[in-house]
């Protein structure tokens, strides 16, 4: 399986799986950080081609959502130094099986970089960006303070983007602080809200279990390779969280100490399911868009995993699509998926060790 994938001499993330050409479009909303939202959305659409349009990443910007349905709907939490771009193969890949993916940018400081746009007195003036740089640790200063302020930042982010989301179902227009590039109305009735589901990596799964925690209206959760470290002096959290939760983990990232905190969440959960999966062979990496566009070189020095990266994503996505399916009832290849998980259960380890 080769990688990265080209079209045209461009690279690009591959290619969804499934039967439906995906749409995006950016919406920011809010006079601040504090108070408004940045998220991509990608959607199912109407289009029957994809590559017609030239794109890097295989999703056509501002296409028309399809109708044919309800989609069910994901919010997803990136993870420190991403952004709401770095994990596109999952979202394009999950949306094509018939889901919306909201794919926040969290404007806390832990983004490798992102903005805020804000309006001047005179309201004929273009917003002013203003540039959010990624925030490391400041020296000598207590980390996990820091990384408590940033959680409860990024937990509001998701709630204020499950709202959005609402209110574009509902048709009701949102204040989108740049003129939209699509027309927003046609959001309206395409989304499925009783079940939404929050996603998130690494550090964007800290903010999963917050964040269930937080916002009731959140009824699944899917934490890929969670960085448990924030929560270690947090017992209570495991147990107000009620929520159906699957924990994707890759070989490498996960610690002893790591895996003590996670099993928190899975230990006396008999009212709901909790599962572990860890993928053999894989990184920290493996989850996002960077072993897809980078050269086999650099990522054999830099992001050695010995599971072929492509199919660590695959079978991510596959594991990812079965278990919301179980809890959704959402159509699914299941016969398809559980074909692929079982020609390579070797790299396959359920439970915490």
């Amino acid at each position: 399986m080769e990688l990265p994938h080209c079209y045209q001499g461009k690279t690009h993330v591959p290619a969804p799986s499934g039967k439906y050409v995906v749409g995006c479009t950016d919406i920011i909303t809010g006079p601040d950080s504090q108070n408004g939202c940045l998220f991509r959305i990608f959607y199912p659409t109407k289009l029957n081609d994809i590559y017609a349009r030239n794109a890097y990443i295989p999703a056509v910007e501002d296409a028309e959502p399809s109708g044919e349905q309800l989609f069910p709907v994901i919010v997803f939490s990136h993870g420190l130094k991403a952004c709401r771009t770095s994990y596109s193969s999952f979202c394009s890949d999950i949306s094509s099986h018939g889901f919306i993916v909201a794919a926040i940018e969290h404007r806390d400081g832990s983004a490798c970089v992102s903005y805020t746009l804000e309006k001047g007195a005179n309201s004929q003036e273009s917003p002013e960006v203003k540039w959010i740089p990624y925030n490391p640790v400041p020296f000598e200063t207590d980390e996990m303070p820091f990384r408590h302020e940033q959680l409860q930042i990024r937990t509001r982010e998701c709630s204020r983007t499950l709202e959005l989301l609402s209110k574009l179902n509902e048709g009701s227009e949102i204040e989108h602080i740049l003129q939209p590039t699509m027309d927003l109305a046609k959001f309206k009735g395409v989304m499925d809200l009783s079940s939404p589901t929050i996603a998130g990596h690494s550090f964007g799964s800290t903010t999963v279990l917050r964040t269930l925690n937080a916002d009731k209206r959140f009824k699944i959760g899917l934490a890929m390779d969670a960085w448990m470290w924030p929560l270690r002096d947090e017992p209570e959290l495991a147990k107000s969280v009620e929520q159906p939760l699957l924990f994707i983990n890759s070989e490498a990232f996960q610690t002893a100490a790591n895996l003590e905190t996670m099993k928190r969440f899975t230990v006396d959960a008999d009212h709901t399911e909790r599962r572990v999966v860890t993928l053999k062979g894989s990184v920290h990496y493996s989850q996002n868009d960077v072993p897809s566009l980078l050269p086999w070189y650099i990522r054999r020095f830099a992001y050695n995993s010995i599971i072929d990266p492509l199919l660590a994503l695959q079978l991510n996505h596959r594991m990812t699509l079965l278990y919301l399916r179980k809890h959704l009832g959402h159509p699914a290849e299941e016969e398809e998926f559980s074909e692929l998980m079982g020609q390579h259960a070797d790299v396959i380890c359920e439970g915490i060790p």
